[in-house]
């Protein structure tokens, strides 16, 4: 399907800016990777959470955190399956790839 093709292409990119990032800068370190200009550039920062900073206790949260990433990206798979045999609208099922290559993305992390 060309849908997890689509992934794929999130994953390689999200996985090449991040190596660009650690291999030119440091954490914390005062300033940024211009991409386009001063249109987009990349600075380099750790969130060693969740959304906004939010930490689960150890040592469980960050196993709590991977069962609910591994949970999230086979239903997500399950459901782009099941929209590309229904024929759903292709802008929704491409939509839906995009989300599932970032949290392939995330749990690589």
């Amino acid at each position: 399907m060309p849908y997890f093709l689509l992934a794929l292409l999130v994953i390689g990119l999200d996985q090449l800016s991040k190596y660009l990032v650690h291999s030119s800068m440091q954490p914390g370190m005062p300033g940024e990777i211009p991409l386009l200009g001063h249109w987009l550039k990349l600075h380099y920062t750790i969130n060693p959470g969740m959304a906004f900073g939010v930490e689960l206790p150890p040592p469980y949260g960050k196993l709590l955190l991977t069962g609910f990433r591994l949970l999230a990206v086979g239903g997500l798979s399950y459901y782009i399956t099941h929209l590309w045999r229904q024929r759903a609208a292709k802008g929704f099922i491409a939509c839906m790839a995009l989300i599932l290559g970032g949290a392939v993305g995330n749990l690589l992390d």
